[in-house]
């Protein structure tokens, strides 16, 4: 089971995003860090097909494929040095297969923050790879030394030299230039920004009826290069996919009986 943890600033619709998710169950507040342990929920994959496959199989039990999401604590300008939750917020990502970044774009008197998404995508996007520059610089001096004895891991070495320039610009790995291969060498290291990334801009009840103008300004920022990410749920390579939804009326949508 694939598990997606979703990430972003406080307040941004994360907890009310799981709710929607796993029908309830998770404290949605209007002030930072009211999670402060990741809410763990599993969602069934509704697949007609299965139904079909059954009364031709004549299977008695169908199985239905799911997906596990993580309630990750808010992340906030610091964390990868240790403000906010921190280490313990950076370690919940680690444990995820995807992220799925949850970028406010609502507008509410009542809920404290920014409602612009570009802001949040950003200050979530420097935090996570100041964090992955760190365990790079660290993991490449280690390979420059061991490659000396052991010539094969300096294709390793190569990969994080090519990893740590990219982050050292402020560049997300899901959004350089790095090969496959480069890719395969450095999965060992669980890189927080070289994870398949989705992000979901929270809108309002007015933004859903046109939501383009808002999406299309984090489409090109996710993008970084030409089709690096889509509005479309078409394949995006390495980029990111995003779309737009009102979190709240999803998750009071998913309490009717």
């Amino acid at each position: 089971v694939e598990r997606f943890g979703f990430v972003g600033l406080p307040n941004a619709g994360k907890s009310s995003l799981y709710n929607a998710l796993a029908g309830g169950g998770a404290l949605a507040a209007p002030y930072a860090f009211a999670t402060t342990d990741p809410n763990i929920g599993v969602a069934k994959v509704p697949d007609v097909r299965l139904d079909q496959l059954a009364v031709m199989s004549d299977s008695r039990k169908v199985v239905p494929a799911s997906v596990e999401f993580a309630d990750i604590g808010g992340l906030v300008e610091g964390a990868s040095q240790g403000e906010g939750l921190g280490n313990k917020f950076l370690a919940g990502i680690r444990e995820v297969d995807a992220i799925v970044f949850v970028l406010r774009a609502f507008a509410d008197t009542d809920v404290p923050g920014s409602s612009d998404p570009l802001e949040h995508l950003r200050v979530v996007e420097v935090e996570l790879a100041l964090a992955d520059l760190d365990t790079s610089e660290k993991q490449l001096d280690k390979a420059r030394r061991a490659s000396k004895g052991d010539p094969s891991l300096i294709p390793v070495a190569a990969a994080l030299t090519k990893a740590v320039e990219r982050l050292g610009e402020g560049v997300p790995l899901y959004r350089s230039d790095l090969s496959d291969a480069d890719r395969a060498l450095l999965r060992p290291y669980f890189l927080l920004t070289d994870k398949p990334v989705l992000a979901i801009v929270n809108l309002d009840e007015e933004q859903v009826m046109d939501p383009e103008p808002v999406l299309a300004s984090v489409v090109t920022e996710l993008a970084g290069v030409p089709g690096g990410a889509s509005t479309d749920g078409g394949a995006c390579g390495s980029g990111a996919q995003v779309i737009g939804m009102c979190v709240q009326l999803e998750a009071e949508a998913a309490l009717l009986p």
